[in-house]
């Protein structure tokens, strides 16, 4: 089988979103399959994707978007999502022929919104396509043109459609006004070996609080840094861990300076071993904005540490109250200051808690997503 991958990712080389298309391509590969990826030019090929070339897999890169470009550059744009067959990157797929086309977005509407022209060449050749739904706005939203009605026929003509949470699914139906009857639920990859086990209890003495996930917008370290900025908190001893790359960085590194907190917050960059991350921290930060079901939750329930999570996307399918972790019924600075307070005042429930989850998550997680969408895609 001919399978062809299509990463619309353009916000960073390489993020959550990436991982279950990954392991969808490995496990192709291993069966036989001809896989041809398809991924933005970064400059350096990112080390996932030099793992693939390695593995015979053929990698296209397409041209980024540039937000700057020249008016010569916008004419062409132009003329290419309305003439598909004149978009070189795009042709690449079609004269692979592939068998099926699978479309990871990193939200949920990209294909609908900035990568039409490719709809419309599936469709003129009559490939079919698959694709999958990250990150989603939350809150209330009146569609543009391009998503309401612009996204239904992508929907509907689709093979199969992917989410990662349970309120993701309900929330794209509310924003198409329609019932998807093709969709599928699938969790992403986990960074750690399985089976897994709770770790070790960290024996710092000082509290030790991460982030992980992209420094991006929606990841919401702003808001974590204006909480802890309070009064109550500066009078406490911890340190939060900033783990992750992005645009981001120099922007949050001058924000702990402006509220002087800097001495407290470590940025770690990219680190590939969650167990060593959870190995050194009691709890993790999610005062996310934008989510579908973070990983980074995943990973720290799988090693047996609790979080404190804004109700949005997956988290409260994942994380109940008291139980696993708190949760702030939004994504501000006040309820989320209330929720980490909560937290706060339970410390000697943590562990407990961090049991807790982890039980949860062994029990739900689907340990080979990307061996099971394969199943779902291809039919074998």
């Amino acid at each position: 089988m001919r399978i062809a991958i299509i990463s619309l990712m353009g916000g960073a080389p390489w993020g959550g979103s990436e991982a279950l298309w990954h392991a969808i391509a490995i496990h192709a590969v291993q069966q036989g399959d001809e896989v041809f990826v398809s991924v933005y030019d970064w400059g350096k090929p990112h080390e996932k994707i030099k793992a693939l070339e390695e593995k015979g897999i053929t990698i296209n890169f397409r041209k980024r978007y540039n937000p700057d470009a020249g008016k010569f550059e916008k004419i062409k744009r132009f003329i290419h999502n309305r003439k598909p067959e004149l978009n070189k990157d795009y042709q690449a797929v079609i004269e692979f022929k592939p068998d099926i086309v699978f479309i990871s977005q990193g939200g949920s509407f990209d294909l609908a919104i900035h990568h039409k022209a490719l709809y419309y060449l599936l469709c003129r050749h009559k490939i079919p396509y698959s694709f999958i739904c990250h990150s989603h706005i939350q809150y209330s939203l009146i569609p543009t043109k391009e998503i309401y009605p612009g996204a239904v026929e992508i929907f509907e003509n689709a093979k199969q459609v992917f989410f990662i949470s349970h309120r993701q699914w309900n929330l794209i139906e509310r924003r198409l006004v329609m019932k998807i009857t093709n969709g599928h639920f699938t969790w992403n990859p986990l960074n750690l070996s399985i089976p897994f086990a709770a770790l070790d209890w960290p024996n710092q003495e000082i509290v030790q609080m991460a982030i992980v996930g992209n420094v991006i917008e929606n990841k919401g370290q702003d808001t974590a840094l204006e909480v802890l900025s309070a009064p109550q908190w500066k009078a406490r001893r911890w340190v939060l861990n900033i783990y992750g790359d992005g645009y981001g960085k120099k922007y949050l590194q001058a924000l702990a300076k402006y509220y002087q907190i800097e001495e407290n917050i470590i940025f770690h960059g990219h680190v590939a071993d969650m167990k060593n991350v959870w190995q050194q921290n009691h709890m993790l930060l999610i005062p996310s904005a934008a989510e579908g079901l973070p990983i980074s939750l995943c990973e720290a329930m799988a090693c047996g540490r609790m979080a404190v999570v804004t109700d949005v996307g997956g988290n409260t399918e994942l994380i109940e109250e008291g139980v696993t972790g708190f949760v702030a019924a939004s994504p501000t600075t006040e309820s989320f200051g209330v929720a980490l307070e909560k937290a706060w005042r339970k410390k000697e429930d943590w562990k407990t808690l961090g049991v807790k989850a982890q039980n949860v998550i062994s029990q739900r997680l689907d340990k080979d997503p990307g061996k099971k969408l394969y199943f779902i895609l291809t039919g074998n």
